[in-house]
């Protein structure tokens, strides 16, 4: 598929996404004075002097696929990688995710989705330059053959800039011929990033770096409970100090506060604190950890209530000679990324400009246009370096913030969270409760598994209803139980929706990152049950030609799985298939003052075709490490409606000191890719809990492994 865009349009879009920072760019004539560029599609122009801009139209959150998406298009241009200029595309419906049919970036989906795309459209630039060339020397196109941004036929020589005033006149093909993997020259190759020259010079800019003539700072006193509104306020106090210049309350729909507008960040902070504002007292004002646990385990207990998922039956009946019952818990958790939550809009007259590092372009243009009645072509969002998203910068509420308080004032606001604000803001990876029972017969074989988990929907209210919730069931809920690997003849999944009053969202792994604690640990349970070692169990109940069969074989030759540990340590293991991807981990530690110390973890991995082996790698470490710091330490509490949690202190994280020595090792694929930016997380917290029960023969059954 080759999507098409007119010559104006394109230009106007290179303009937004190279030089939108410039405020008053006159984006008509900046398009009106390019002349001779090559735009074959939406994703890349060629200009006389042989540059290749290629615009990335997915969010850099340090996932690196401002590097693999360029790949996939460079390959198929047989593009000189070394003349590639690599930019944000702008918001715009042209680049709506081909599966979530708005522009976003989430679900370890950005190379999955654009794996063909891409591809094609590089391949249709490509054939363009080949018959450009053709028609400039009047000879065959078959003769011509590209290598490295260099076109030629028999003597003759050009480059793609040479060729861009012919290129520019034709018609893109309506089918191509994508090259076979053995014709690769860019992916599969461990090629740096391009951002790291940018990164670690800190000419990268992320939202918190957006400077704009007159722009305010915002600091948004919020509820103090989930779906408190605002009564009334009193400002006198915050309007005296010097550099304030407005308290306004927050106008949005899925915020609600009083902000102060100042000069500076440290003023608008300052000021915050010396607000008075009257809160209603909502109906979850008295929320409490203690009381939503004893609500799941009574959903649990109800059972009858509860919606199935999945519902399979053999003709075998029940005959296990062992059995085993268990129920695990996960808790709250925040997605706490580094660069706090910010976000600077200007809305103006005729149309509104928002900077920000956001995982979600698509659905924040079309609420922006419907807060401000600016139609939504008109609603300009420039994407910035995201400094960690997690899921979290996919919600719309600090967007709308920005936007509903510029609306006030019709001048540029930067809304900025400090990290209080961005733990206890209700936004959070849901808890849940999962009850299983199991059996295995004599020969050590599964004979079945039935679960039922209590959790809160994530899917409900984001606008991706219709796609998660099948049968009533949201499907984030229940992945990583209702679809675990194993041959297993009796197997029955159930949901009981759990109605916290907290808002959940999307954390990375989403409903993998607690439901493959629960099927994992409890498989590994049944290992036990049946006095086999939990690798070889796996194996037994899994098909030999199967991917996760050879991902685990992998494994046990990598970990040295047989080989006698030191006195003291213990390893344990956890396979997941997720986002399309196969990851297994295994752990070794031994223990200090009865807390884990990590010595050892190794990562075994199908993730399709490889585009790119270093960032594949570093991004399956640093979901390792993402999911051990939930693990160890990561839970949100509530005491009398409120997040117990207000900075680091109380919500720490993995430190250096702690991450092991990590070794990664990749099947070879020609298979589509997998996801990358998630699959790593989810097998960390199971494998470490079943190391901890061969060094303490103790199950842990409940997050976070280290109690605060």
């Amino acid at each position: 598929m080759t999507l098409s865009i007119t010559r104006r349009d394109f230009f106007k879009v290179i303009a937004v996404a190279g030089g939108g920072f410039a405020v008053g760019l006159n984006r008509e004539a900046l398009a009106d004075n390019q002349n001779d560029v090559f735009t074959p599609n939406p994703w890349v122009k060629i200009e006389p002097t042989g540059l290749v801009t290629i615009l990335v139209d997915k969010s850099e959150m340090g996932q690196g696929i401002n590097t693999s998406l360029p790949m996939l298009l460079a390959e198929e241009m047989d593009a000189d990688w070394t003349k590639i200029r690599v930019v944000f595309a702008p918001s715009d419906p042209i680049y709506a995710h081909p599966w979530f049919h708005t522009q976003a970036t989430g679900g370890s989906t950005s190379i999955r989705a654009m794996w063909l795309p891409l591809r094609q459209a590089g391949a249709a630039a490509r054939e363009m330059l080949r018959q450009a060339a053709a028609k400039k020397w009047g000879v065959p196109v078959d003769t011509i053959h590209i290598n490295k941004g260099v076109v030629r036929s028999g003597l003759h020589r050009a480059s793609f800039g040479d060729l861009v005033h012919e290129a520019s006149h034709l018609t893109a093909p309506k089918e191509v011929t994508l090259k076979n993997p053995n014709q690769f020259h860019l992916i599969g190759q461990s090629i740096p990033r391009v951002d790291n020259l940018a990164k670690s010079t800190g000419r990268a800019r992320f939202g918190m770096d957006i400077q704009l003539p007159g722009m305010l700072v915002a600091c948004v006193l919020r509820s103090p409970h989930p779906g408190a509104k605002v009564i009334s306020f009193d400002d006198k106090k915050a309007l005296k100090i010097n550099g304030v210049h407005y308290v306004l309350k927050v106008n949005s729909t899925v915020s609600e506060g009083v902000a102060v507008l100042a000069e500076n960040t440290w003023i608008a902070m300052q000021a915050r604190k010396v607000l008075e504002v009257k809160w209603d007292t909502p109906v979850d004002a008295n929320l409490d950890s203690n009381r939503l646990m004893s609500k799941m385990q009574g959903l649990i207990d109800q059972e009858a209530g509860a919606l199935t998922a999945v519902d399979r039956r053999s003709a075998e009946t029940d005959n296990a000679t062992s059995m085993i019952k268990s129920t695990y818990y996960a808790p709250y958790l925040a997605h706490a990324p580094m660069e706090p939550l910010n976000a600077t809009a200007w809305v103006q007259r005729d149309q509104v400009e928002v900077w920000v590092g956001t995982q979600a372009q698509g659905p924040n243009q079309q609420m922006i246009s419907e807060i401000t009645g600016v139609p939504s072509k008109k609603v300009h969002i420039y994407t910035q370096y995201l400094g960690g998203g997690f899921g979290r910068r996919f919600a719309p509420d600090f967007v709308m913030e920005a936007v509903s308080l510029s609306k006030q004032i019709l001048s540029p606001v930067k809304v900025v969270f400090d990290r209080t604000d961005d733990l206890t803001q209700y936004y959070y990876r849901p808890s849940a409760l999962c009850h299983l029972e199991g059996g295995v017969n004599d020969k050590g074989v599964i004979t079945h598994l039935k679960a039922i988990t209590a959790t809160d929907s994530i899917a409900e209210g984001t606008g991706f209803e219709k796609a998660l919730i099948k049968d009533g069931v949201d499907q984030t809920s229940v992945e990583g139980l209702h679809n675990i690997l194993y041959t297993i003849p009796n197997f029955k999944v159930q949901w009981a929706k759990l109605d916290s009053g907290v808002r959940t969202w999307f954390w990375r792994s989403v409903g993998h990152s607690q439901n493959s604690f629960f099927s994992e640990c409890f498989i590994d349970e049944l290992a036990y049950l049946a006095k086999t070692d939990p690798l070889t169990f796996r194996l037994n109940h899994l098909k030999q030609d199967s991917k996760h069969y050879a991902v685990l074989k992998l494994l046990k030759e990598k970990s040295d799985w047989s080989r006698i540990l030191d006195t003291g340590h213990a390893r344990g293991m956890a396979i997941v298939e997720s986002f399309g991807s196969i990851v297994a981990q295994m752990v070794e530690i031994s223990l200090i003052d009865g807390k884990p110390k990590l010595h050892r973890v190794v990562i075994c991995a199908d993730v399709g075709t490889v585009v790119n082996p270093d960032n594949v790698k570093a991004q399956l470490e640093g979901a390792m490490v993402f999911g051990l710091s939930a693990a160890l330490y990561g839970e949100v509490k509530f005491k009398d409606g409120h997040a117990q949690v207000n900075n680091f202190s109380d919500y720490p994280i993995a430190r250096l000191n702690e991450v092991p020595p990590v070794e990664v090792y990749l099947i070879d694929s020609l298979d589509n890719p997998g996801g990358v930016g998630e699959p790593g997380t989810p097998p960390i917290a199971p494998a470490l809990c079943n190391a901890m029960f061969v060094l303490t023969n103790q199950r842990i059954y409940q997050l976070p492994i280290i109690k605060a």
